[in-house]
């Protein structure tokens, strides 16, 4: 009887688990949800879930000035952020876009570029990186992935408005790796402000 009840409480464990997973899709579509905040300082605020999180926006400039998009992501603990694929609804109007990441709940650095050592990573996009996995320039100091947290992001194009759509996968990570996972971004980060210091 006793492992009876067990087996139906991992069932219903796992059923649980796997309808969190499979409900974490479109998490903000800017055509539905409204437009992502234009400052670094106050950015919309998200958070993850398990499995996919797709991110809808615009970007550019209509003509009154540059539509930058600034949002904030909290991934949850025990899980870590590990892919940010470049959507196929993406477009670029000149050669490249731009995509930014930091840590913490805001993006301090300037539109003119003041404050670039606080970005965790950056990646320009264009059309030719649809399906691309872009975390290992956005987090190079994380090659495991990021761990729980909260994090900011900055998307930006100066040409005409374009669309985009980025892909942002969690994934579970038991305790004991999430802790590794922790302590090298933590020694990356450190290795890369100490680099940037001797220069």
């Amino acid at each position: 009887m006793k492992r009876r009840r067990g087996l139906q409480f991992l069932g219903v464990a796992l059923a649980c688990c796997v309808g969190a997973a499979a409900s974490a899709d479109t998490l903000w579509d800017e055509a539905v949800s409204g437009d992502f905040s234009n400052s670094g300082l106050t950015p919309t605020s998200l958070t993850f879930g398990l499995g996919n999180n797709t991110i809808l926006g615009m970007t550019g400039n209509p003509g009154s000035g540059i539509d930058r998009d600034y949002f904030s992501f909290t991934v949850p603990a025990g899980t870590a952020l590990t892919s940010v694929f470049v959507l196929n609804n993406t477009s670029v109007s000149g050669s490249s876009s731009f995509i930014g990441l930091q840590a913490g709940p805001q993006v301090t650095v300037t539109p003119t570029g003041g404050g670039a050592e606080n970005l965790l990573g950056f990646a320009h996009y264009g059309n030719d990186q649809i399906g691309t996995d872009l975390l290992s320039l956005l987090a190079p100091a994380f090659p495991g992935g990021l761990p729980s947290g909260t994090y900011s992001v900055w998307v930006q194009e100066l040409g005409g408005p374009v669309p985009y759509g980025f892909n942002f996968g969690v994934t579970a990570v038991p305790l004991p790796a999430a802790a590794w996972l922790l302590l090298s971004g933590l020694l990356g980060v450190g290795a890369i402000r100490r680099r940037e210091r001797d220069r």
